[in-house]
């Protein structure tokens, strides 16, 4: 139903989610693998020129005005770098057994296809306290999680992303925090997630799942060959749970 759902937005321009809960803002056509921030939806990566105001055929009054409206409009029209609420992700990549799945936690990494895997304590469900805890909705550098301490996500050395256990900071020693960069244009319906390294890939197991690494030609995968992995995009949707799990597993 998930993915009937996604691939129904694409084609139809529909507001859709997966989860039960609603979510603001919809997938849109016009976004093929290997796009860029230059392609559909009205992503890019310039804004618009603005033109100095002439004092040879304008007043200053009006020069005035002319660069207060330009300013403006630039503003406007510029990248959003950082994300206004808590996300979740889908890839892109299509063509391939990857297109449209979302990005999910489980077991302290990140994987596409699968089910989302949380824990809320008895104590706090009997006072009915708990998040959902049926998506992974995440930030730039931690998960949204209600777990005092918080949940924090880093890249290993291996190139693994991954989030830390409730409780504890631990990550093995050359991890990398906040790993991942964002990019919105103005008003469009979903951002561009990425890394610090490029990007994404994702990596078969032995199941029906993909684990998510950081584009790495040394990264260590579950079957050993990095070849086998398959780039792509994470599609970044706004969410609209602040907190949707008490901790991820």
């Amino acid at each position: 139903m998930q993915l009937l759902n996604l691939f129904a937005v694409y084609y139809l321009f529909g507001a859709a989610r997966a989860s039960p809960r609603p979510q603001g803002g919809a997938l849109c056509t016009g976004v093929p693998y290997g796009y860029g921030y230059g392609g559909g939806c009205g992503f890019s990566n310039t804004t618009a020129a603005v033109s100095p105001a002439s004092t040879n055929s304008t007043s200053t009054s009006t020069s005035i005005s002319t660069s207060k409206t330009s300013s403006s409009i630039a503003t406007a029209v510029g990248p959003i770098t950082s994300p206004t609420s808590p996300i979740t992700v889908v890839s892109a990549r299509s063509g391939s057994p990857i297109h449209f799945l979302r990005m999910n936690a489980r077991g302290l990494r990140f994987w596409l296809g699968g089910d989302t895997l949380s824990y809320c304590p008895e104590e706090v469900e009997q006072i009915d306290a708990c998040p959902p805890g049926n998506e992974t909705v995440f930030g730039l550098c931690s998960m949204a999680v209600l777990v005092p301490g918080g949940q924090s996500i880093y890249m290993t050395p291996t190139g693994e992303i991954a989030y830390t256990q409730a409780h504890s900071t631990f990550m093995p020693a050359g991890s990398v925090t906040c790993p991942f960069t964002y990019i919105k244009a103005a008003q469009a319906p979903f951002g561009l997630l990425s890394t610090l390294s490029g990007g994404f890939m994702a990596c078969p197991t032995d199941g029906n799942t993909w684990q998510v690494f950081a584009s790495l030609q040394n990264a260590t995968v579950p079957q050993g060959n990095v070849s086998q992995c398959l780039g792509f995009d994470a599609l970044a949707i706004d969410s609209t749970e602040t907190y949707a799990a008490w901790e991820y597993t």
